[in-house]
C-alpha cells in the first residue's frame, strides 16, 4: 500500500528523488509511493515549489544527499507549503502508475536492468499516413504530413478553400481525417475552434443552418465553441452533446468500451440513451456502451485535455487501452506479447515527443522487457 502522502519522511524521499541522490532502494520505494494517484499529484506541486523558490542560494547548499532533510525543514516551513495541502484533492488508488519525472525512468533501468538489451529506437518506423482534407464529393483537397509530429494549424487551408465552396449551400460537407500520431487544429466557418486527435474524423458543413451548428465526430475532438445564440451539437454514434459556447472534449471511438465527455467550462447537455444529462465545469460523463448506464464523476479537466498542448494523459486505464493509446499518439505499432493483467489500471502523462521515455516507463510500471522489430515495438514479459 502506498504510504500516506504529506509526511516528513516523504518530503525527504521526494528532495532526495529531485536532486538526484537517492538510492536504488529510494527510486524503488518512490515508484511504489507514487501509485497512489493523491501522491502523483502531491508530488506535482511539491516538484513546483522545488523549482520556484525564491531562496534558491538555500537549496543549493542543501542540494546534497546528506542535507536534504534540512532542505525538507525549510520547505515545511514555507508558506508555499499551504498551497500544496490545498492541491491535494484527488483520490484514486491504482493498482499501477506509469512514472515520467526527472528522468526516474532512466535511472531505474540504470541501477536495475543493466542486463536489458539496449533498444535503439531510431530503427522504430513511424505512420507515414497524412491528414485527409475532403469536400462532399470525396476530392481530397489537401493532404498534410507532419515530419515532426507537432500540431498542425489547418485554419489557412480552411480559408484557403475557392470561394464557391465556402458560400456553398449548407447541405455541401467537409471532413478532416488524422492518422495514427498526428493531431490537427482548426476554425470553422462560426468561428469555433476544433483540436482533433490522432485516428478520428470530423464532418462539418461548409456554412452553417441559421438554426443550429452541427458536426458529427468518430473519435477524439476538444472544442472552443463561439458563443452563439444558435445552438452548437456534436453527434457521435451513441450520444449527441448541445452547447451554445463552451470548450468540453468528446471522445467517441469504435473500438471504445465508452464515451465520454469532459468540460471545461460553461454547461453542456448530453443527450444519450433517451436521457439528457446537463454537466458542468471539471465533470466528466460517460456512456458504457455494454451496460447503457451513464455516469458522472469528477475530473482535473485541464489536465485530462492536456493532449490539445502535447501532453497525453492517461488515467485509470487498461494496459490493452494504454498500448492502443500510445499507438496512436505516437504513430507507431505496438505488438503485446506480454501477459500484464487485465485488471491492473494505469495512469500516466506522456511528452509528445518522448516515445523512448514513455517505453521504459512503462516497463518499470508493468514489469516487462521491449524490443524492436521490423519497425515494430514489440513488449514482452520478463
Amino acid at each position: 500500500m502506498a504510504q500516506e502522502i504529506n509526511t516528513p519522511e516523504s518530503d525527504i524521499l521526494l528532495a532526495k528523488i529531485l536532486n538526484n541522490s537517492a538510492t536504488t532502494e529510494e527510486i524503488i520505494e518512490f515508484s511504489e509511493w507514487i501509485k497512489d494517484y493523491r501522491n502523483e499529484a502531491y508530488f506535482e506541486k511539491f516538484k513546483e515549489m522545488w523549482n520556484v523558490s525564491e531562496d534558491i542560494s538555500y537549496k543549493k547548499e542543501f542540494s546534497g544527499s546528506h542535507n536534504s532533510d534540512r532542505f525538507v525543514s525549510y520547505i515545511r516551513r514555507s508558506k508555499l507549503r499551504a498551497k500544496v495541502r490545498r492541491a491535494v484533492t484527488f483520490s484514486f488508488t491504482a493498482a499501477a502508475s506509469l512514472v515520467l519525472i526527472f528522468g526516474l525512468s532512466q535511472l531505474l533501468f540504470d541501477n536495475n536492468f543493466n542486463s536489458i538489451k539496449v533498444v535503439d529506437f531510431n530503427q522504430l518506423s513511424y505512420s507515414t499516413d497524412s491528414v485527409k482534407v475532403e469536400l462532399n464529393d470525396g476530392q481530397l483537397i489537401k493532404s498534410l504530413k507532419s515530419a515532426e509530429k507537432s500540431l498542425t494549424n489547418l485554419e489557412e487551408i480552411v480559408s484557403s478553400q475557392p470561394e464557391e465552396t465556402q458560400i456553398a449551400s449548407p447541405k455541401v460537407f467537409n471532413s478532416i481525417t488524422t492518422p495514427s500520431g498526428e493531431r490537427v487544429a482548426m476554425l470553422l466557418s462560426d468561428g469555433t475552434r476544433v483540436y482533433l486527435t490522432s485516428n478520428s474524423y470530423l464532418r462539418y458543413p461548409s456554412r452553417f443552418d441559421d438554426d443550429k451548428r452541427e458536426v458529427t465526430l468518430v473519435g477524439r475532438a476538444y472544442f472552443e465553441v463561439k458563443k452563439s445564440k444558435v445552438p452548437f451539437i456534436v453527434n457521435t454514434s451513441d450520444m449527441n452533446i448541445e452547447v451554445l459556447g463552451t470548450s468540453f472534449d468528446v471522445e467517441s471511438r469504435n473500438t471504445g468500451i465508452s464515451s465520454s465527455v469532459i468540460l471545461v467550462e460553461g454547461s453542456v447537455k448530453v443527450n444519450a440513451q433517451g436521457k439528457s444529462q446537463i454537466i458542468f465545469p471539471d465533470e466528466q460523463i460517460s456512456l458504457h456502451r455494454s451496460s447503457k448506464e451513464l455516469t458522472v464523476k469528477s475530473v482535473d479537466s485541464r489536465m485530462m485535455t492536456m493532449w490539445k498542448d502535447g501532453v497525453l494523459v492517461v488515467h485509470g486505464q487498461t494496459f490493452g487501452e494504454l498500448i492502443e493509446s500510445l499507438s496512436s499518439w505516437y504513430g507507431v505499432r505496438i505488438v503485446n506479447k506480454s501477459n500484464v493483467s487485465k485488471t491492473e489500471r494505469f495512469n500516466g502523462r506522456f511528452d509528445r515527443e518522448d516515445i523512448e521515455a514513455a517505453i521504459k516507463a512503462i516497463s518499470i510500471s508493468a514489469g516487462i522487457i521491449y524490443k524492436i522489430e521490423d519497425g515494430k515495438l514489440v513488449l514482452e514479459d520478463l
